[in-house]
């Protein structure tokens, strides 16, 4: 028994009496924990591309919330009260394996079969409230907060098996009810961030690396794309011009994301960008299920000829969602920054009803992507990643 002793560690709130320059970076545990998210996310975008109707959409939306806020619940309390001992890293690796069951369900949702997915998701959260309980136990300045989540959560989840005795439509408002306390759970505990605030400098790296995730969806939706057609000059195009955007959004986010709606805005810029977040990403993933459509029906596949939607309402999400995020940040109230991005937001916008090849669509993106990174290499002297904030 004392040989496991050392390996436990309970909950201690990570944010308390550290020194300015002591770094918290993300653990290989955390890293683990998000590749299994790729697998939700790819599951989320084939979804959305094996059947690009406006209905699919607004499902892929709808079912895209869960699937973040899963990994949101477990970032913000690793950023917390991650200790890395042994029970932590048995919850952690019981909670992947539930998003890997999770990621599993994800089509027969979309078929109307709902059970599995329910199951999957209250045992993901299930383990999220056993953690915030440990940490009502060990840490007592952040009893109020882990008790604020537990109450939230806990009803929550009874409403998700709740849906398991109802029929549709009745189960998808019973989600939407548990989905909303859910998220609006972190209004009210934010309110008691003095006695356990978050890692400012901790949250930017692991928004970074979720966006990262979204973005090799991107990447690999071009691989997918191309490996179903023939190469030819149409396909050819799309191909690049979908890397070209992938790239041109990595460089914006990574090069050009003002932060300072986390780190100097207070709790409403803490908040707006938590939840502009989920703008960012579905909009990434979305924008990687139009770019595979692009390739296909630039590579002859005419059952995809009036898809470009798909591409125009993806990067308009992201686009308002790194908008909304720079607004808030900005030292004024409009810069050069928030213009672009709202305004590449109206681009996707004003292209959306006309119905525009894929091909044309994507390669226009790549132009007002790339050019959009010229103008701020011009403009900003200094680059900085969010990790390194």
């Amino acid at each position: 028994m004392a040989g496991f002793a050392r390996l436990l560690e309970p909950p201690r709130l990570r944010t308390r009496g550290r020194g300015i320059d002591e770094e918290r970076r993300a653990t290989w545990l955390e890293l683990f924990f998000d590749l299994v998210f790729v697998a939700a996310v790819g599951q989320l975008a084939n979804s959305l591309a094996a059947e690009p109707t406006s209905a699919r959409f607004f499902e892929f939306l709808g079912l895209f919330v869960p699937v973040w806020w899963a990994w949101m619940g477990f970032t913000f309390y690793a950023n917390r009260f991650d200790t890395d001992d042994l029970p932590y890293r048995l919850l952690m690796l019981l909670a992947m394996f539930g998003v890997a069951v999770l990621a599993t369900t994800i089509p027969s949702v979309f078929r109307g079969a709902t059970e599995g997915f329910v199951l999957a998701y209250v045992a993901v959260r299930v383990v999220l409230v056993t953690l915030y309980a440990r940490a009502s136990r060990h840490v007592p300045e952040a009893r109020a907060l882990a008790r604020s989540f537990l109450g939230a959560f806990s009803f929550a989840l009874l409403i998700w098996l709740a849906s398991l005795a109802v029929a549709t439509p009745w189960t998808y408002v019973l989600w939407a009810v548990a989905l909303a306390i859910e998220l609006v759970a972190p209004i009210p505990a934010w309110l008691l961030l003095r006695d356990a605030p978050v890692d400012r400098r901790h949250l930017p790296e692991r928004f970074g690396l979720l966006t990262l995730i979204v973005l090799g969806e991107s990447v690999l939706a071009v691989v997918l794309g191309v490996s179903k057609v023939s190469w030819d000059a149409g396909s050819g195009a799309a191909a690049a011009s979908g890397f070209v955007v992938a790239a041109a959004l990595w460089w914006i986010y990574f090069d050009f994301l003002d932060e300072g709606a986390l780190t100097s805005r207070g709790i409403f810029g803490g908040l707006t960008y938590t939840y502009m977040n989920y703008f960012v990403v579905t909009g990434l993933a979305a924008l990687g299920a139009g770019v595979k459509l692009a390739v296909l029906a630039s590579g002859g596949d005419h059952h995809y000829d009036d898809t470009s939607w798909v591409l125009c309402a993806g990067l308009a999400l992201a686009m308002v969602g790194l908008g909304a995020i720079q607004l808030v940040a900005g030292t004024v109230v409009v810069d050069a920054d928030v213009v672009l991005r709202f305004a590449t937001a109206a681009i996707a916008l004003v292209l959306l009803p006309l119905g525009l090849s894929p091909l044309v669509v994507v390669s226009i993106f790549a132009a007002v992507l790339v050019a959009q990174v010229v103008f701020e290499l011009a403009r900003h002297e200094t680059h900085t990643h969010p990790a390194d904030i």
